[in-house]
């Protein structure tokens, strides 16, 4: 059903284009266009509504979400995945490196290193303001 659906909009898409680029004016089909919507839409809507309610009725309503393993050691591909994901939990940019059948995560802007801090200079006192002027 889906496929036929997807097939059918995609024969009103070529069709619609065929439309336009003939420069042929026709306001009878954009009539039938805007009066098929009109009684679409509201049909489609309201069966997915009623699938719904269908659904909430046989099963009653959701109490939490789905239970996910996190066990993410492999990824759709079936390539393995390496990761420190606390590491990469606060990391600004993420790096994602694929080879062949390993995928790993790093982190893309690593911590700077600590800075150091050069050795200082003596340190010569600055004469006050007071014996300063006094000079004069």
């Amino acid at each position: 059903m889906h496929a036929l659906v997807v097939l059918a909009g995609w024969v009103l898409f070529v069709w619609g284009w065929e439309r336009v680029a003939s420069g042929q004016p026709a306001v009878g089909e954009l009539l039938w266009l805007i009066v098929g919507a009109l009684v679409l839409v509201p049909a489609l809507t309201l069966s997915w509504v009623l699938h719904n309610v269908g659904i909430y009725r046989r099963k009653g309503p959701r109490r939490s979400s789905a239970l996910v393993a996190l066990d993410y050691t492999h990824d759709f591909n079936g390539r393995r995945i390496d990761a420190d994901w606390t590491a990469l939990a606060s990391a600004r940019r993420v790096l994602i490196r694929n080879d062949g059948g390993h995928k790993r995560f790093e982190n893309a802007d690593p911590a700077p290193a600590a800075p150091t801090v050069p050795a200082a200079a003596p340190a010569t006192p600055l004469p006050r303001r007071d014996q300063h002027e006094g000079a004069h």
